[in-house]
């Protein structure tokens, strides 16, 4: 028997014939946006379990994804960032947006908070949080934490915000 050969059948096909492409599928390519909208959620129920006040902003135009009541007409802007991606003894996080000129880093005129969960296989179901305030970025485009410790740094500088539910303040009050 002989190999077949043409269009769609094996690696290449024919001589300058392109692969038919496959069928667009609904919601494809959304996977990332999919999964930061679980963390956005994740987030605002952790918030509210702990008796703070969440709104989310309507669409998708400004840099934060949660706002809190923090008690004595304070609201907070957190932007969220989720990971299960494990990577050389922790996780990479984007501390930054994207625009059509390249990546810009959060600045606390943007944003006041940013909320940092990994709930990746090594997690074994619990979602490890990191709530740091946007000045301790310093400017940052991504940042690497070490929920489970790390050989090189003894003392990773984001590790006093793992779980800093206290930095947000005491929850407002509700009546």
């Amino acid at each position: 028997m002989g190999r077949e050969s043409g269009p769609g059948v094996g690696r290449g096909g024919a001589k300058g014939e392109r692969k038919p492409k496959r069928p667009a599928v609904p919601g494809a390519g959304r996977a990332s946006q999919n999964r930061g909208d679980v963390s956005e959620m994740q987030f605002m129920i952790q918030a509210s379990n702990r008796g703070f006040g969440v709104a989310k902003p309507y669409g998708h135009n400004e840099r934060y994804d949660v706002i809190l009541d923090a008690g004595r007409r304070r609201l907070l802007r957190v932007q969220v960032k989720g990971s299960g991606c494990w990577r050389q003894n922790g996780f990479a996080v984007d501390t930054c947006w994207r625009t059509s000129r390249g990546r810009k880093p959060y600045t606390p005129e943007q944003i006041d908070f940013l909320a940092a969960v990994y709930n990746g296989r090594r997690a074994h179901g619990r979602q490890i949080w990191y709530l740091i305030p946007v000045r301790a970025l310093g400017g940052r485009l991504n940042i690497k934490l070490y929920p489970f410790g790390t050989r090189r740094d003894r003392h990773p500088p984001f590790e006093k915000y793992r779980e800093a539910w206290k930095l947000l303040g005491k929850p407002g009050l509700r009546e």
